[in-house]
């Protein structure tokens, strides 16, 4: 009894620092420099005690020692050619080894970090919503102050952001047809498209909070997730919310797909215009943020071909900057994942997310799990759209996805 509950305390302990390390405006704050450097020692101490309490529970130990040891000789090899920022790169490989071992305590349906991370996001999305409507939208009281805000920051020059003490933040806002100008909910990340992205993952891992195999209907956590994502309005989160209601829709009666098919066609259309002029009225700081997301992809496919084997060196983002345009000379921030990998990764670790992904997918088949093969086909959908190349959620799914059969298995 008291292993689970210590267990559990570390557990959310760590599920907090991901979404603390996930874009959150905390590590934004210039006033707050030092929450990066401190949340990564509570990140490998809370992860120690987490691995020790459930040392004896691990599923494979042998497998887990071969896996540290390979990725550890994998990357050190990159290192020896790439030594670009290695000293956070070395970090990032230690948490890497450390979510390893993490990832095996098992929880009810997932491993226990991961439904730990769900169940605060799923907080976070209820508190949200209800500080959205009352304080953005209707606003029954005030902020209660403003933080200085280096998000957006343009030549060291930082921004003010309104706060409600800390735990909820207004930093975009969106110009809608026949509404207006109003405040996106971002909860406490940076940005929508990051608020989006963990209300997105939380909601793709309670799809598995039953089953991977069965559908067990939609849940109150899982529609609070949904309405967070809406209250959002970002695209990205559109889009996914659909595909994932489309592939449920397609395999609830097999009988009628035909039919269904047939129908879906004017649904799609209507759908695709909706997220297009959503996608038109989506203004991000003054600038059409739109144009900026495809032109990263062409930044990141030419910065690929420029270094294809190595890359140009993990988190080297001035190799990306350099092939940017003069037009977007004050806004270089990057926007998706897949080609940011590509470019600084090059094949050699661009190889290690591939094989995460074609794992999971191939064990969702293997298994005929679909909620397991939404999971993975949803976080590669994001990781194709939005920035978290690097992020703590990220790499735990990746190895999650690798692992996959065994929670198949155990049910």
């Amino acid at each position: 009894m008291k292993k689970n509950i210590y267990s559990g305390i570390c557990a959310y302990l760590l599920a907090m620092i991901i979404i603390v390390n996930c874009r959150s405006v905390w590590l934004s704050n210039l006033n707050w420099l030092n929450l990066n450097n401190i949340t990564y020692i509570l990140f490998i101490l809370g992860s120690i005690t987490l691995i020790g309490i459930n040392i004896n529970s691990i599923n494979d130990l042998n497998k887990t020692i071969l896996s540290s040891v390979f990725i550890f000789l994998y990357f050190f090899v990159y290192f020896i050619f790439r030594p670009i920022g290695l000293t956070q790169n070395i970090k990032l490989l230690i948490i890497v080894i450390i979510l390893i071992w993490v990832m095996q305590v098992k929880g009810k349906n997932l491993p226990l970090i991961l439904e730990a991370y769900a169940n605060l996001m799923v907080f976070i999305a209820v508190l949200s919503v209800i500080m959205w409507i009352l304080w953005s939208l209707i606003k029954v009281i005030p902020p209660t102050g403003t933080i200085p805000f280096n998000w957006t920051a343009v030549n060291g020059v930082h921004s003010f952001i309104p706060t409600y003490g800390h735990i909820y933040f207004e930093t975009q806002d969106i110009n809608l047809p026949f509404i207006g100008n109003i405040i996106r909910n971002t909860a406490v990340f940076t940005e929508a498209p990051m608020a989006s992205l963990n209300f997105c993952i939380a909601f793709l891992l309670k799809l598995n909070e039953y089953s991977f195999k069965k559908d067990s209907g939609i849940s109150k956590s899982q529609i609070w997730l949904i309405i967070a994502i809406l209250s959002t309005f970002s695209t990205t989160g559109y889009i996914l919310l659909i595909l994932i209601f489309f592939i449920k829709w397609l395999e609830a009666d097999k009988k009628y797909f035909i039919y269904k098919l047939i129908f879906v066609i004017p649904v799609l259309i209507v759908a695709i215009l909706g997220i297009n002029l959503l996608i038109r009225q989506r203004t991000v700081y003054g600038t059409m943020s739109t144009n900026l997301r495809f032109d990263d992809y062409r930044v990141g496919i030419i910065t690929f071909f420029q270094h294809p084997f190595l890359g140009a060196g993990l988190g080297n983002s001035d190799a990306l900057v350099q092939n940017m345009g003069n037009w977007r000379i004050y806004m270089t921030g990057f926007s998706n994942s897949i080609t940011e990998v590509l470019a600084q990764g090059g094949i050699y670790v661009s190889l290690i997310y591939a094989y995460s992904f074609i794992k999971g997918i191939y064990y969702s088949f293997k298994y005929k799990a679909l909620n397991g093969f939404i999971l993975v086909f949803g976080t590669l959908y994001l990781f194709c759209t939005t920035i978290f190349s690097y992020q703590y959620i990220l790499i735990a799914l990746l190895i999650l996805f690798i692992d996959f059969k065994i929670y198949f298995n155990h049910r």
